[in-house]
């Protein structure tokens, strides 16, 4: 297959899984605290600190807001497909870097099997339809990686194979923090070690590297504390930390399902790995970076989902060696068709494959069709406050925490935290109804002198009250 082949498959394929019904449904799940922060930042302007309504939001780093932001202002509209678009974007630049840049490496057919088992691989697709943080830190982290291992197998300068990849570590970094430096540090070390070339990790141009990731999250973490002043920030990034090691009360997640869910989410390519042999694999550089991805992508594969606080969707970015491993052995023809004394039919075993990823292409679709209709939390509650106002006039949100519904309304909205804060000419203002009494006491409550216009359905155990404002007389 040539390389505009190549090309023109994995645009196809991604076309085909990915853009599909990308914005019929609502936002569910998280999607509401990557896409309302960026929301504010068209508004506001401030792109430094993340804002969810009134208060900053410091639980995860600002890069996939930016993001969300960027293909707003890009597309000049608001809504569940230009938000969702940057992670299926991130995908696509994976797999055509899969397909043009490791090609010397693996080979025409290893190259297109890589990029095409990182597109269809059952959790890259799922991640890559939603906006959050999980496809975004896995495709830096697959960028990064496979610059590595190309640079590494070429035999290029240090220079560059120690510093290039690490500006998409940084980058990373800023996506959801320095877990991805787990996963690209095994499998480095592992390639490393396989190959007797350890010491290679102590060039001065890995710290430079380091160097250049670290200042990447510097350039926004040191203005980010100063504009903050607040100790609080730490503390909520270590309890983001121990919540992974120790587990967090109230969650739901079936601990005991790591493994098998892990698993499947690497279907349908993981089960080819019974098949390789790394003996077949003739080349030994190649070989060494084969038993290298191997093993540096099962130690942590295992050791994270032992954790009592992870979740299977923290292993994602392991699907990028898994897809180069795959490129390997095929360019190699590493894989032997048997199980035991039984042998497999290598024709049969394409079939198969063949035959999910063109379920994935058919059903994926019905999915998102289902899930649109079905699927209706935000929209109604948005609707209730939209038809009580007029669409020229603006909303103020008073001390709401995270309400996403906020999102489908086709009109200015302010933030703010105190009802004092309210300007004279504020005529509709939403508060949370728990906040009612408290809000009563205040002296500028008697002067606004409040109509309920609507009390909003539940959202998370939370609901609002809009109220119309008939006197905003000034306070003396």
């Amino acid at each position: 297959m040539s390389r505009a082949a190549s090309f023109l498959l994995a645009i196809m394929l991604w076309a085909a899984l990915y853009l599909p019904f990308l914005g019929s449904s609502e936002l569910r799940g998280e999607e509401g605290k990557r896409v309302m922060p960026a929301t504010q930042m068209v508004d506001n302007g401030n792109y430094l600190v993340p804002y969810l309504g009134a208060r900053p939001y410091v639980n995860k780093p600002p890069l996939i807001n930016w993001l969300v932001a960027a293909s707003f202002r890009a597309f000049g509209i608001r809504n569940e497909w230009a938000a969702r678009l940057p992670s299926a974007i991130l995908v696509l630049i994976v797999a055509l870097l899969m397909v043009s840049f490791t090609r010397d490496v693996l080979g025409a057919a290893g190259s297109t099997i890589a990029a095409v088992s990182w597109l269809t691989m059952l959790e890259v697709v799922d991640k890559g339809r939603v906006i959050e943080t999980d496809a975004i830190n896995a495709a830096f982290f697959a960028l990064a990686l496979i610059l590595w291992l190309t640079f590494w197998q070429r035999g290029r300068s240090p220079w560059l194979t120690f510093t290039i990849p690490w500006i998409f570590l940084g980058l990373g970094f800023l996506s959801k923090g320095p877990g991805l430096l787990l996963f690209f540090y095994c499998n480095v070390i592992a390639v490393c070690w396989q190959s007797g070339r350890l010491r290679d990790l102590l060039h001065p141009a890995h710290w430079i590297g380091v160097g250049i990731m670290l200042s990447i999250f510097a350039a926004w973490a040191i203005p980010f504390f100063l504009a903050l002043r607040s100790q609080a920030v730490g503390q909520i990034w270590w309890h983001e930390f121990t919540a992974i090691f120790f587990g967090e009360r109230g969650r739901s997640e079936n601990w005991a399902l790591n493994f098998p869910r892990g698993i499947a989410f690497f279907l349908p390519w993981i089960l080819l790995l019974p098949f390789l042999r790394f003996r077949r694999i003739n080349n030994p550089i190649q070989r060494q970076a084969a038993r290298g991805l191997f093993w540096g992508s099962l130690l942590p594969f295992i050791s994270v989902l032992l954790f009592p606080g992870s979740v299977p969707r923290y292993v994602l970015p392991l699907a990028a060696p898994l897809c180069y491993l795959l490129g390997l052995a095929i360019t190699n023809d590493g894989f032997e068709w048997r199980l035991g004394n039984v042998r497999l039919s290598e024709p049969a075993i394409r079939l198969v494959v063949t035959c999910a990823i063109l379920a994935e292409i058919i059903v994926l679709p019905i999915r998102a069709t289902r899930e649109a209709r079905t699927h209706h939390v935000l929209k109604p509650t948005g609707a209730q406050i939209a038809a009580a106002i007029p669409a020229n006039e603006t909303l103020y949100a008073v001390d709401l925490p995270y309400a996403p519904y906020l999102f489908y309304l086709r009109m200015p909205v302010r933030y703010c935290s105190r009802v004092e804060e309210l300007p004279e000419n504020a005529r509709f203002f939403l508060i949370q109804s728990r906040d009612l009494s408290k809000m009563e006491a205040r002296p500028r409550w008697n002067d606004l002198q409040p109509t309920l216009l609507v009390h909003t359905d539940s959202f998370r155990s939370h609901d609002t009250m809009l109220f119309n404002v008939t006197s905003n007389r000034s306070i003396p």
